[in-house]
Order: structure tokens, then sequence, then C-alpha cells
């Protein structure tokens, strides 16, 4: 799904004319489905942690921040797309909050089970 919102975008094929309508559609855009991505990823890759110098990262979520990197600088290859800080900070705090409100519920629903 979101593959076909980036490449949807990427193609300035959009219905701007709706998202225009809300404020920082752009930015809500990145947070929400990028974190929920985030979150996907992280269960899908059996919650696996890698670890770099002794620092635990979230398997998932970190492959997922790295595509998302490049895929938002990837965007000033094509005419109708720009890169902005905006968006990829958006993108990455959605990335951050999200594995943490999953592993939140994750803790909670195997607490109480």
């Amino acid at each position: 799904m979101l593959l076909l919102i980036v490449i949807t975008a990427d193609l300035g094929n959009l219905p701007y004319y709706w998202l225009e309508k809300l404020p920082f559609y752009d930015v809500y855009g990145h947070f929400i489905l990028y974190g929920i991505a985030s979150v996907l990823s992280h269960q899908a890759l059996g919650r696996q942690k890698l670890v770099i110098y002794n620092i635990f990262l979230p398997l998932g979520p970190f492959l997922f921040a790295l595509v998302t990197i490049a895929e938002e600088m990837m965007q000033t290859l094509f005419p109708s797309r720009t890169f902005s800080l905006l968006d990829l900070s958006a993108s990455l705090i959605g990335i951050i909050v999200f594995y943490y409100i999953g592993e939140l519920c994750y803790y909670f629903y195997y607490k109480n089970h």
C-alpha cells in the first residue's frame, strides 16, 4: 500500500484537490504511514534487534528508516517531487514513535496474557 502511494506521488497522480483541504497533509501522511510501516516491518521480521556498537536497534524499523532516507533523497530525480527535510523528519519521527507505541502495546498485551 505504501509503495503504491509512493509511486502515485512520484508520478504526480495524488488527488491533490482533496488532500490540499487538510493543512500539512503531507507531513501527517509521512508521520502516520511511515509509522504504521515501521510497526509492521518490526513484526514481520520477528521483532529482531540489530546490535551496532552495543546499541540495540530494531531491525525492521532501522531498515525501513534507511529506505525512507533513500526514497526522500530520490525525489530530487522526479520533476513532480521535491526533497523536503520536513517530510523526512516527519517520516523518521513517525517510525520512532510508532515503534515505541507498538512495543508498549506488545508489552501490555503479553503482560496481561
